[in-house]
């Protein structure tokens, strides 16, 4: 009976041993990971008991990689112990490095331990970079937008972010459908290759046709004209500009632009899906397709204000426009939240923030408008800081600033920094960049980004003529000179009969105070005149100080010269009476300004007007006063439109009742800064001239005879009568500038000019004229290219077209 029982138990131990081996390989594999975690690093334990020690490493193949280099990578390290894991970690550290192509690890068992020996193969170093099949981009380009670089060692996923960088440089340019393929070459086995780029290229694909389905109240120009929609209709003047181009990542903000250009009309519920493009069989051009469903037309509701009111419902309610606007528009919304961010921010909460609610009523189609504010915390200003002015100085920029670091923020001022910055007329773009340190929310940092522009003009000019010989000329003209915004003129010009020089200097900071101050020197002797010749050499200083507020600046003047006439053999002392105009000049002017241009090279906005009375007569010889004013303003009315206009005036008179104004100082019109329909000094008052006509009918040699008009009495009269100039001077200019090509700095310009210089000026002796041109941006400064056609005429102007060259804006 024992033996039965004896069996028994011992089938029942084994089935108990076997459950429980079961029970625990399940629970095992139920363990959590850090059960697990410790359960290996058990087993690591048991594996190091061994005792192995690392005695020794060594690197074999290495050609360009340094040792020490690759020894830094490695986790085991000598004396200490051996682990085979570490041995992994390392191979894989040295694959991250990226340099090679093959690693072998060999273990030897030495006394008391294990040397390592690393076997490596390096990757190849690229010899050369190659491009084949590129005609539309230079290979010097293409390799510095690929960011490959020789020398470097092979990185194939680099190569293929070279392929993407590529393709974006083509696509940029127009070129959608280039396939370029890599090819990695052995120059030398295993140690140099070269990289070479296979491109096919393709024709520029162009927008042929831009379509709009469903708009039934916006029309197709409207639409597609706006400067803000991207993609254009290919032109005449595609290939030196991005019109016609096609990009596809443009149409998300063609899109945005045509909903902003609907929500502006009240239309809040427009649906416009993304164009359909459909290409041409050869490949060359596309043609996009919109689909618009305009939905209603809403008009502007009740407008209320709600949340952190820091200002009466009234004051508020004020502030805003859109409650006059009657049709609800998206941007005049924007405007007035703008408006009101503004007022909050000049208590100091820069980062208020006003969320517009809408209401809709659709069966009266009107919005109910609440705007809600949430005033957040007071800032200060923190760092202020100018960057992108490799030329002009920090001061320069910050001497124009209304804000301090440290002090509460205020919207207005800082609005008012960053439009003085750009009347500077010295960058392109003015940006303020606003940022808030981690540790500091209250506190703003604001850097000042600017783009600087050519404010330099260079002129140099060589002649040579039978009469005057050889001449050389050249000017200078700089805007921002040393980059301290100081405007310095110089002028040379010298030939047989005339030498010209002059230097002008203006600081507006002058010491670095509020007062600006500058001086003139010049010399003229001329024998070109044909009437007289003329000396003049003398110089003048100025000095200025605002007054009134930031815009509105008074000047004084002290100008001394000294004016040498010399009769020739053509003078005629009736009409050039040399003595009235010989001598020394001493005169004090006084100048009264007010500038609110948002650039004073090349004004947009604003206006500019000037009042200034000059006194001849502080001692020295001529004596006379004079009194003149200049009003200017520009608008911009759409776009990048400009309309520009100006009205001066001026009057000169003897200082004495009975005395005489130099003939030298009267007032002549024509030419690209007057009438531009008429050559320079071609109008104003004349005067008959005996001597002239006795000379034109006289062969003795002189430049006057004229056989032609001596047999005509009548054109031999107009001839006799010759300009002197006018007492007083009247002159209106408008002209519509606009973009021709954008990105070559091209505009075109349509002009109106009227005007006279007399010594009585009235409706019936006016002059006027009408003009177009195109105006080229360049390295020198601002080319003027200009035709205009009178309007009236005279008996010594004809009607013809007038063409005028010149460099600078005409006002």
């Amino acid at each position: 009976m024992l033996k039965p029982f004896k069996t028994y138990l011992q089938l029942g131990l084994c089935f108990s041993f076997a459950f429980l081996g079961f029970f625990i390989t399940v629970q095992a594999q139920n363990m959590p990971a850090n059960n697990k975690t410790k359960l290996n690093q058990k087993q690591k334990s048991i594996r190091n008991e061994s005792g192995l020690i690392v005695r020794a490493i060594s690197i074999e193949g290495l050609k360009k990689i340094e040792k020490d280099a690759v020894l830094a990578k490695l986790i085991s390290r000598v004396e200490e112990p051996y682990l085979e894991e570490n041995v992994e970690q390392d191979i894989q550290a040295l694959f991250k490095m990226g340099y090679f192509v093959q690693i072998e690890v060999s273990k030897d068992r030495v006394a008391g331990g294990m040397k390592l020996n690393y076997k490596i193969i390096e990757k190849p170093t690229v010899a050369e970079i190659t491009f084949e099949g590129n005609g539309e981009i230079k290979s010097e380009e293409l390799q510095t937008q690929s960011g490959l670089k020789q020398y470097e060692v092979i990185n194939y996923t680099k190569i293929q972010d070279a392929v993407v960088k590529l393709l974006k440089s083509y696509e940029d340019k127009g070129y959608y459908l280039v396939k370029i393929e890599p090819v990695v070459e052995d120059i030398k086995k295993d140690e140099t290759v070269r990289i070479k780029f296979s491109i096919t290229e393709s024709d520029k694909v162009k927008v042929k046709k831009i379509t709009f389905i469903g708009n039934k109240n916006l029309k197709d120009s409207y639409l597609k004209n706006d400067p803000r929609f991207f993609t254009k209709e290919a032109g005449y003047f595609s290939f030196i500009s991005s019109s016609g181009s096609y990009k596809q990542e443009a149409f998300d903000n063609d899109i945005q632009v045509l909903r902003y250009l609907y929500w502006n009309l009240g239309y809040l519920q427009v649906k416009i899906d993304r164009p359909l493009v459909t290409v041409t069989p050869d490949k060359k051009s596309i043609y996009v397709t919109y689909y618009i469903d305009e939905g209603e037309q809403y008009s502007v509701g009740e407008v209320d204000f709600a949340g952190d009111l820091l200002f009466s419902k009234s004051e508020l309610y004020e502030s805003t426009k859109i409650k006059d606007n009657g049709i609800f528009s998206v941007e005049v919304m924007r405007r007035d939240i703008t408006e009101l961010q503004a007022k909050y921010g000049d208590l100091g909460y820069a980062f208020a923030n006003v969320i517009p609610r809408y209401n809709f009523h659709e069966k009266e189609k009107k919005v109910d408008l609440v705007f809600e504010f949430d005033k957040g915390q007071k800032v200060y200003f923190g760092e202020i800081i100018v960057t992108g002015n490799s030329k002009t100085r920090d001061k320069v920029v910050r001497r124009e600033l209304k804000i301090e670091e440290g002090e509460l923020y205020n919207e207005t001022r800082k609005r008012r920094s960053l439009e003085n910055v750009q009347r500077l007329g010295f960058f392109e773009e003015v940006n303020f960049k606003t940022s808030t340190p981690p540790d500091a929310p209250t506190v703003l940092n604001i850097e000042i980004v600017v783009k600087e522009r050519n404010t330099g003009q260079i002129q140099l000019t060589a002649a040579y003529g039978s009469t005057q010989g050889f001449s050389l000329g050249g000017s200078v003209i700089q805007n921002n000179f040393r980059g301290m915004g100081q405007a310095l003129e110089a002028r040379v010009n010298a030939s047989k009969n005339q030498q010209d020089y002059k230097l002008s200097l203006t600081d507006p900071y002058f010491n670095d105070t509020l007062w600006s101050a500058g001086f003139d020197v010049f010399y003229l002797d001329s024998r070109e005149r044909i009437n007289y010749d003329l000396k003049k050499i003398g110089g003048n200083i100025r000095f200025g100080h605002p007054i009134f507020g930031d815009y509105t600046r008074a000047y004084v003047r002290y100008k001394l010269d000294k004016t040498d006439l010399y009769a020739n053999q053509y003078t005629d002392p009736i009409i050039f009476p040399l003595e009235t105009a010989r001598g020394i000049t001493s005169s004090a002017t006084l100048t009264l300004e007010y500038d609110t241009r948002n650039d004073r090279m090349f004004p947009s906005k604003g206006i500019y007007t000037d009042v200034s009375y000059e006194r001849a007569g502080l001692g020295g010889d001529l004596r006379y006063q004079e009194f003149s004013s200049r009003f200017r303003f520009f608008v911009n009315p759409f776009w990048d439109v400009v309309w520009r206009n100006n009205l001066s005036y001026s009057n000169i008179q003897p200082l004495d009742g009975d005395g005489t104004v130099p003939f030298s100082e009267l007032y002549q019109m024509g030419g690209p800064y007057t009438l531009r329909g008429y050559g320079a000094s071609t109008v104003g008052k004349r005067t008959y001239s005996q001597l002239r006509y006795d000379a034109i009918g006289n062969n003795n040699g002189n430049p006057f005879y004229n056989p032609t008009l001596a047999a005509n009495p009548a054109e031999r009269l107009k001839a006799s009568n010759l300009i002197v100039g006018g007492t007083k001077q009247a002159l209106f200019q408008t002209e519509l500038q606009f973009p021709l090509i954008k990105e070559a700095g091209l505009s075109g310009v349509f002009f109106y000019d009227v005007g006279q210089a007399y010594d009585e000026i009235s409706s019936s002796n006016l002059l006027s004229d009408v003009g177009m041109g195109f105006r080229w941006m360049s390295p020198l400064g601002l080319l003027r290219f200009e035709w205009g056609w009178p309007l009236q005429t005279d008996d010594y102007n004809s009607n013809g077209v007038n063409f005028e060259f010149s460099i600078g804006p005409p006002f």
